[in-house]
């Protein structure tokens, strides 16, 4: 079993059962400022749920309006 620090270390991509790297996620589902991806591992067939928070936001358009600044690049 891999660590849950080792897990988030690799970036979600090998399994936290096993290691391997032959891992698959299902839809994820956003509930107010957080993710929840089921994952399952083909190797191993161990599962498990990867969470995710929300942490930044980047605005789409012509301008930020908080810094005035141009987000075209």
């Amino acid at each position: 079993m891999v660590d849950k620090t080792a897990y988030i270390k690799a970036k979600g991509l090998i399994c936290p059962h096993c290691g391997s790297e032959s891992i698959e996620g299902g839809f994820i589902e956003v509930i107010a400022g957080e993710a929840f991806q089921n994952m399952s591992c083909s190797q191993c067939r161990g599962k498990w749920q990867d969470i995710y928070h929300l942490v930044d936001v980047a605005l789409l358009g012509k301008e930020d309006p908080w810094t005035g600044k141009s987000l075209n690049r």
